[in-house]
């Protein structure tokens, strides 16, 4: 599952980075930091989203806040989110819109103040990739 979530990641990503954030992701992956670990994802977490199958609802969070290694809050895209950072600074997370019959999930790592991984959605038949950057560093 992780290679195959790599691979996805690395084949989609670089041409769906906004120019706003590409100077942080840069600056963040050039410094190849240590993995963080739960209790370093701590904060605020501004993410970017891209759909490279099917066509699906914007379940993807624009935001999420991590406390104690587990997320407390999303802003935008689903409503209800659930996940938590292991402490080699891998993410899980979930997010299910108000409704309930929309849901996606998230893989990846977080690793100094930029992240990255997969996510999809088994119950829209859809998928992609997301990078993120930690705000307030």
């Amino acid at each position: 599952m992780r290679l195959v979530a790599s691979a996805m990641v690395a084949a989609g990503l670089a041409a769906a980075t906004p120019a706003w954030l590409e100077p942080r992701l840069a600056a963040a992956e050039e410094q190849a930091q240590p993995s963080i670990g739960a209790k370093g994802a701590d904060g605020l977490w501004r993410f970017e989203s891209t759909t490279t199958s099917g066509s699906c609802p914007s379940l993807e969070p624009r935001d999420v806040t991590i406390q104690g290694g587990h997320i407390v809050a999303a802003n935008g895209g689903a409503s209800q989110p659930w996940g938590y950072v292991e402490s080699d600074g891998t993410f899980v997370a979930r997010f299910t819109d108000a409704s309930g019959s929309h849901v996606s999930r998230a893989v990846g790592s977080l690793k100094g103040g930029a992240g990255k991984g997969a996510w999809s959605s088994a119950s829209d038949y859809c998928g992609g990739n997301w990078r993120a950057v930690k705000a307030g560093r």
